[in-house]
């Protein structure tokens, strides 16, 4: 086979699957690592002399296929951890990865230490749980036996995965993102406590269909039509909030209107407690343990975390009044409407109603925040930052600046939730 002694290939994967010639091309000068096409087949392969002297025999290892088991940047990652092991070891390159001990753990039980011991203490119980659901699902496919070793990336372990998770979550795209970190975070453990090797990670690097959920482009959401002299397409979805065409119950209405008037995350709303309520104050106080404050396990262990403070407004006060005559007597505002497993609305009832009131697609409870972010912006006076922390956001807490920033700017977050209230009556709301 003719051999080519002048191409550098170096990062140039897309090259690479232009070539045509069955011939041997040099990765990079002197190192010894080629791209060896035949045929169809594309593949890496490593060439030194073992033993280390002008006698010593040259030794030829195949790294692996392109593309189908590895890249050009792994494949010279992996050539010089075989040629570093080679020397240290004086042992033939071929037995790279054959006469290692491995960890003999498998991934059922690494999976489940990462969980138990780590895992569990960074977030919430409820989160906790679900992963852990999760993880169960995914060990059904692989089975107990599978060592974590044999699921490095130079063993062909990241199209094992990918497989493997669109097979268990087909038609989920964000649970196949949420379960390739979780999985990318268990084998960094293993990298860590030596189980695998190291940079041996089959799910550090995102997947190209990870591009999060796709929306239509001829549908903009509320925001995308929000400008500093429109309120865009709020009026319109005012109008049926009030009409409530779908026939959506009085709890579920209210709590409907108590999102759109308070300021914060549904999975808030949805368990909000009558004894939350301080009216000296005239303020809702959200302890730090509620779910939709999105405080970690361990911030809430340490008792770090602050109490959220929602003001109230004359507005609220009204709609609340109105709840209280038909839940008042039970301890949450907003309680189950029966059969449910929790004992108040559940997280996506409000927005479900806004699917049923004609919006899928369009608008969601969640985006909802990007509609008071955005009118907040362009039709208030005050800053990002007072919008920003009345939301829930702890974006100020982070680096430097979380270690002496203790600022609420509670007075300027009642000025805004004043003028949000009477903004939302005026442009059609009714309570």
């Amino acid at each position: 086979m003719e051999i080519m002694t002048s191409i550098f290939f170096a990062d140039s994967n897309p090259k690479i699957r232009k070539l045509k010639n069955n011939k041997s091309y040099p990765v990079q000068p002197k190192s010894g690592l080629s791209l060896v096409k035949r045929g169809t087949s594309k593949y890496f392969e490593g060439r030194m002399r073992f033993p280390f002297n002008a006698s010593g025999k040259k030794e030829s290892v195949k790294i692996g296929v392109f593309e189908k088991e590895i890249l050009v940047e792994d494949a010279i990652h992996k050539w010089n951890e075989i040629k570093v092991w080679s020397k240290n070891n004086n042992k033939n390159p071929k037995l790279f990865g054959k006469v290692q001990n491995a960890s003999g753990k498998t991934f059922k039980e690494v999976a489940n230490e990462y969980m138990d011991e780590v895992y569990v203490h960074r977030v919430k119980e409820e989160t906790f749980n679900d992963r852990k659901n999760k993880i169960n699902q995914v060990l059904r496919y692989i089975g107990d036996e599978m060592l974590i070793a044999d699921l490095q990336r130079d063993r062909r372990g990241r199209p094992y995965c990918k497989k493997m998770l669109k097979t268990v979550f087909p038609h989920a795209p964000v649970q196949l993102t949420r379960v390739r970190q979780l999985m990318s975070w268990i084998f960094g453990y293993a990298e860590r406590e030596e189980y695998i090797q190291q940079d041996q990670n089959p799910l550090y690097i995102k997947f190209d269909w990870e591009t999060g959920t796709k929306r239509r482009v001829s549908e903009k959401t509320f925001a995308d039509t929000i400008t500093s002299k429109s309120w865009g397409m709020l009026p319109k979805f005012l109008k049926t909030v009030n009409a409530n065409e779908c026939n959506g119950s009085v709890v579920t209405d209210l709590a409907t209107k108590a999102h759109l008037l308070m300021c914060i995350r549904s999975a808030v709303i949805v368990c909000l407690e009558w004894d939350w309520y301080d009216p000296e104050e005239d303020q809702w106080v959200i302890p730090p343990e509620c779910k939709g404050l999105k405080n970690k396990r361990e911030q809430l262990e340490s008792g770090s975390c602050e109490k959220h403070i929602i003001p109230s407004t004359p507005e609220i006060n009204q709609l609340m009044k109105k709840l209280k005559a038909e839940t008042g007597w039970q301890k949450y505002c907003f309680p189950s409407l029966g059969g449910q497993k929790n004992p108040h609305l559940g997280e996506s009832t409000i927005n479900n109603h806004f699917r049923n009131l004609g919006w899928k697609g369009k608008q969601t409870a969640h985006q909802w925040r990007s509609v008071i972010t955005t009118l907040g912006i362009e039709r208030s006076d005050l800053d990002y930052e007072v919008i920003d922390r009345q939301l829930g956001r702890k974006g100020h807490l982070n680096g430097t600046r979380g270690h002496y920033d203790r600022s609420t700017l509670l007075e300027k977050r009642k000025e805004f939730m004043k003028w949000w209230s009477k903004s939302l009556i005026q442009e059609g709301l009714i309570i």
